[in-house]
């Protein structure tokens, strides 16, 4: 039996609802930033565009931000372990092709994200929790 089947056991890992989306679109995203990012000259224009710290920081945020909300129990830890190791699997996914070159800057980068992120997402959780119950009595 797994753990939520069984009464008065722990919750479960994974938000019910949200997972289901958020999951998914994770995935989706991630993907998307490989390919794009993969891209003979896309990526070095976007770059020159946007900057190529900016990029990261952007779209790791948002990859920690859905991680963060599928996730019921530690969320913060598990996106920010999540994301990690993502973004070490984009820089070893990028060494493979001669037109791009893997960073430790780049994977800094996107670990940084996700801790802002989560220290932002729990900031803003707790000002939330203490709202709600200040307007409930």
């Amino acid at each position: 039996m797994a753990g939520s089947d069984v009464p008065g056991a722990a919750s479960s890992f994974w938000r019910p609802g949200l997972a289901r989306y958020c999951l998914p679109a994770a995935a989706a995203f991630f993907l998307t930033l490989v390919t794009v990012g993969n891209l003979p000259g896309l990526a070095a224009e976007m770059s020159a565009t946007f900057g190529d710290k900016r990029l990261h920081l952007a779209a790791y945020a948002c990859l920690t931000l859905l991680i963060y909300a599928s996730v019921q129990r530690r969320p913060g830890l598990t996106a920010l372990l999540a994301v990690a190791a993502l973004g070490a699997l984009d820089e070893w996914i990028q060494s493979f092709f001669a037109y791009r070159q893997a960073d430790l800057l780049d994977l800094l980068a996107d670990i940084s994200a996700a801790g802002a992120t989560v220290i932002s997402l729990n900031i803003g959780s707790a000002a939330f929790g203490s709202f709600r119950a200040m307007t409930k009595s």
